[in-house]
C-alpha cells in the first residue's frame, strides 16, 4: 500500500470533518452531504409585530455578517390569519435566500381548535413568494394548551399534509420550567411527529434566579431523557430577553459541553448590537457540521452501533466500543462481539504494539476513553488493511491472519481535521460518541 494512498485517505477524511455542510437525514457518508430544514448555525426568532421594515438587503446583509443562518419567522397566532404581510413575507424570503440563510415559519397555536391551528401553518409551509421561494422548514410553537390528543391532532394534520419528509420542529417549554401544563408535555409524542425538539431555554424567571449554564445544559439532558433517545435532535432557543454576552455565552457553552446540534435567541422584540455581536463567536461553540455529526451518529445508532449508550452522545466513546465499531466494519460483521473485535484488530496487526501491550497490562483498558489522534490514527489503519484485504482478496474472517499493514510512521505526518475543540482548552480532548460516528461514517467509503 503507497503511503501516497494513505495520506490522500487521510485527506479525505479531514475535508468531509471540516467542510461545511447542511441538515440532512441519515443514510451513508456520501449521502450526509446537504440535510434539509435547518442551517448548521445560530438563529433568531421575530414575531408578527417585529417584521423588518426598510431595506430588507441591508437586513439580511446584517444577519448573514452576524453569521445567523436560520431566521424563524412568525406567520399567524390562533386569532390572526395564516398569512401576515404576504408581499412583505415573500421579499424577505428571497432575500434571505440570496444570503443563504433558511426561513423558518412559526405559527403560535392555542389548539382550541387544533385543526384549524394546523392548517394555518400548513398554509405557511405551502406560501410562494412571487419568484416561486417558499420557507424551509415550519415550527410549531406548543406552550398555551400541551393536552396529547389537541397536540396528536393538530401534529398529525401537519405531517399528513406536508409529507414524511418535510422538516418539522416542535417548540415547548424547557422541561426545567415550572409552569404547571409542562408536566403535560408529550415528549414521545412529539418525537413521532417532529424532526427537531426545541426547547425554550430562557432562564430570566421571575421567579427564581437561574444560572444559564446550568439550566441550558440540565434542559438538553432532560428532553433527551424524556423522550427516550440520545440521537434525538435538539435546538436550544436562548433567552435573548434583556439578556448580554455574558449569560448567552455561557448558555452556548453548555450547548457545546452536551453536544446539542444548534441553536437560536428569542430577544425582546428586536436583537441588540451586543447580542448580534455575541452570534459571531457561534463557532466557537459548535463544529460548523453539528447536524452532519448527529446524521452520522444516529445512522449507526439506529443499527445497534451503540447499545450501551442511554441518553448522552457527548459521553465519551469506550475504547472498545470504539474498536467494535471499526472491527465491524472491517469484517462487515455487524454483531461482533468485542472480544472477537480485539483479535480481529490484532490477528491483522491493526494495533499499535502499545496498544497490544496495554491490552495485556493495563487494568480495564478497554474501558478508558481514547485521544483523537488515537482514534483517527487506527482508522486510517483500518482502511489501509480494509483495502489491501481487497486488493489481495483476503476474507477477513480471521482463520488465516496475515499482517495488513506496512511499516509507516504515521505519527509523524499526520495532522487532525479542525473541529469545535472543549471551550476550556485545558480540557483532555478526548472521542465522543458523536465524534466516533463522525469520523466513521466520512470514512464509510473507504471502509467499504
Amino acid at each position: 500500500m503507497s503511503r501516497s494512498w494513505w495520506v490522500a485517505a487521510l485527506v479525505s477524511i479531514s475535508v468531509s470533518l471540516t467542510m461545511q455542510t447542511n441538515p440532512v437525514s441519515a443514510r451513508t457518508g456520501a449521502d450526509l452531504a446537504s440535510p434539509v430544514g435547518l442551517a448548521d448555525g445560530p438563529g433568531i426568532w421575530v414575531n408578527i409585530w417585529s417584521y423588518p421594515d426598510g431595506d430588507l438587503e441591508a437586513y439580511c446583509l446584517k444577519l448573514h455578517n452576524s453569521g445567523i443562518r436560520n431566521l424563524f419567522l412568525q406567520t399567524s397566532r390562533s386569532n390572526t390569519p395564516a398569512i401576515q404581510q404576504p408581499e412583505l413575507l415573500g421579499r424577505l424570503i428571497d432575500t434571505c435566500h440570496r444570503y443563504k440563510i433558511r426561513v423558518i415559519a412559526w405559527s403560535f397555536g392555542e389548539l382550541a381548535n387544533p385543526e384549524a391551528d394546523a392548517h394555518k401553518l400548513v398554509e405557511a409551509a405551502k406560501f410562494r413568494s412571487a419568484t416561486g421561494q417558499s420557507f424551509d422548514a415550519i415550527a410549531a410553537n406548543l406552550e398555551k394548551d400541551l393536552n396529547a390528543a389537541k397536540v396528536e391532532q393538530y401534529s398529525k394534520i401537519l405531517r399528513e399534509e406536508l409529507g414524511n419528509n418535510y422538516p418539522m420542529i416542535a417548540v415547548v417549554f424547557s422541561p426545567l420550567n415550572k409552569a404547571a401544563q409542562v408536566a403535560l408535555t408529550p415528549w414521545k409524542l412529539l418525537d413521532k411527529y417532529y424532526d427537531v425538539i426545541a426547547p425554550m431555554t430562557y432562564w430570566n424567571s421571575k421567579y427564581a434566579k437561574l444560572e444559564p449554564y446550568s439550566y441550558t445544559k440540565n434542559t438538553i439532558q432532560k428532553v433527551r431523557e424524556l423522550v427516550g433517545r440520545p440521537d434525538v435532535e435538539v435546538h436550544v432557543i436562548g433567552d435573548g430577553m434583556h439578556t448580554h454576552s455574558a449569560a448567552i455565552n455561557e448558555c452556548f457553552k453548555a450547548c457545546h459541553d452536551t453536544a446539542a446540534t444548534s441553536a437560536s435567541l428569542y430577544p425582546f422584540h428586536k436583537m441588540t448590537e451586543e447580542q448580534f455581536q455575541c452570534l459571531t463567536s457561534y463557532h466557537q461553540y459548535f463544529p460548523v457540521n453539528s447536524r452532519y455529526r448527529l446524521a452520522a451518529f444516529h445512522e449507526l445508532y439506529r443499527t445497534g452501533a451503540f447499545p450501551e449508550l442511554q441518553n448522552d452522545p457527548s459521553r465519551p466513546i469506550r475504547r472498545g466500543t470504539y474498536y467494535r465499531l471499526l472491527a465491524s466494519k472491517l469484517s462487515e460483521r455487524p454483531d461482533i462481539q468485542e472480544a472477537d473485535a480485539v483479535r480481529l484488530l490484532t490477528d491483522y496487526s491493526l494495533l499499535p504494539q502499545q496498544t497490544v501491550e496495554a491490552l495485556r497490562s493495563v487494568p480495564l483498558y478497554l474501558d478508558q476513553p481514547l485521544e483523537h489522534k488515537e482514534a483517527y490514527v487506527l482508522l486510517a489503519s483500518v482502511m489501509e488493511g480494509k483495502a489491501y484485504a481487497r486488493a489481495h482478496k483476503i476474507v477477513l474472517d480471521g482463520r488465516k491472519p496475515v499482517k495488513l499493514t506496512p511499516k509507516t510512521k504515521r505519527g509523524d505526518w499526520f495532522a487532525l481535521p479542525a473541529i469545535a475543540g472543549p471551550v476550556d482548552n485545558q480540557q483532555k480532548q478526548v472521542l465522543t460518541y458523536l465524534d466516533a460516528a463522525q469520523i466513521v461514517v466520512s470514512a464509510e467509503s473507504g471502509l467499504k
